[in-house]
């Protein structure tokens, strides 16, 4: 009775052992298929086999922790190799629905890679996704579409907040899009320069640092024009903390000051504006005038028949000839 049991028991035994042996198999025949199918890039078919392999090897313990192992390590990498065929087909036809297959297949490669561990395949994604994001918002930006521009800077924003290029292209959107922030424009410009330093980006640093002054002096140069001296010198003080180099807002500074009758302040902005001047006597004649205007305002004759015989050039020949001869009354016009 006892050598019945035993054969009994041995047999329950190599029975176990023969349905653990096939789940063995299957897990591996699973695993090896989804290597196939890999190879073959059909990304979901193996994502599906490499799950089944996880399934079957789970029921084996120890004994399946090899294939568990290899499969989930496989699958975040099967969901980047989806987004990148996704970009190659982006590439080969560049229209914003293809670039939105790459932006949601890089999306979900970054989910992945988070829940699975997968520092790498997270981090990759996300460096792509910011870039895509900001591809997207460059062509938007050239079609003229500025509030989806804007939105998909945004996004490259959210995905990398150190993303200096994006806060740049921030800024000339949102200039388009709300052309009356000017506060909100300068923010942007003031954004992406700190960033810039930060990464050692020193073009964006350039380009946003130019870009500011140039907005700046723009629209100091329009408020004067419009009577609005006053704010037309707040905003070239602004100018200058961009490029405090610049001639043409020192200029403007002058010009501004000739009409709020600051005469002092006028000849001193005006040599600052002459300092910096890089250009010919053409160049420097619109400088030359203001300090000439100056001059005479505070009964200067010698300093402003100078100043005047100096911007005789160009277009302001006429009015700075018609000073000395016929205001100033210049031994030099006589």
């Amino acid at each position: 009775m006892k050598d019945l049991k035993r054969i009994f028991l041995i047999a329950i035994f190599a029975l176990g052992s023969i349905a653990v042996q096939a789940q063995n198999e299957d897990a591996i025949n699973a695993y090896n298929e989804a290597l196939e199918l890999a190879q073959s890039k059909n990304y979901d078919a193996a994502i599906t086999k490499y799950r089944e392999a996880i399934t079957i090897a789970e029921g084996l313990g120890a004994d399946g922790e090899d294939i568990k192992s290899r499969s989930e390590k496989a699958i975040p990498q099967m969901y980047f190799s989806k987004a990148v065929d996704a970009y190659n087909t982006f590439k080969s036809s560049p229209t914003i629905p293809n670039l939105d297959t790459a932006i949601a297949q890089f999306g979900e490669a970054r989910t992945i890679g988070a829940e699975s561990g997968d520092d790498q395949i997270r981090d990759r994604s996300r460096g792509v996704l910011a870039q895509l994001h900001y591809q997207k918002g460059t062509m938007l930006f050239k079609r003229e579409n500025f509030v989806d521009a804007e939105a998909s800077f945004d996004q490259a924003i959210q995905v990398n907040a150190n993303y200096a290029k994006a806060y740049y292209q921030k800024a000339l959107v949102h200039k388009k899009n709300k052309p009356n922030d000017l506060d909100g424009i300068i923010s942007w410009f003031d954004r992406a320069i700190t960033v810039g330093e930060q990464v050692n980006d020193g073009a964006v640093v350039r380009q946003a640092n130019e870009s500011a002054h140039a907005e700046l002096l723009f629209r100091g140069a329009k408020s004067t024009e419009q009577g609005q001296s006053t704010r037309a010198i707040e905003l070239l003080q602004m100018s200058l903390e961009y490029n405090n180099e610049s001639g043409d807002s020192y200029y403007r500074l002058a010009e501004a000051s000739n009409k709020l009758g600051n005469w002092d302040n006028a000849i001193r902005y005006a040599n600052q504006a002459l300092t910096y001047e890089t250009g010919g006597n053409t160049d420097k004649a619109k400088i030359y005038y203001e300090l000439g205007v100056a001059h005479q305002a505070k009964d200067e004759k010698g300093k402003a028949c100078e100043a005047f015989e100096n911007a005789s050039y160009g277009s302001f020949k006429a009015p700075a000839e018609h000073k000395m001869e016929f205001e100033l009354k210049c031994e030099s016009a006589r």
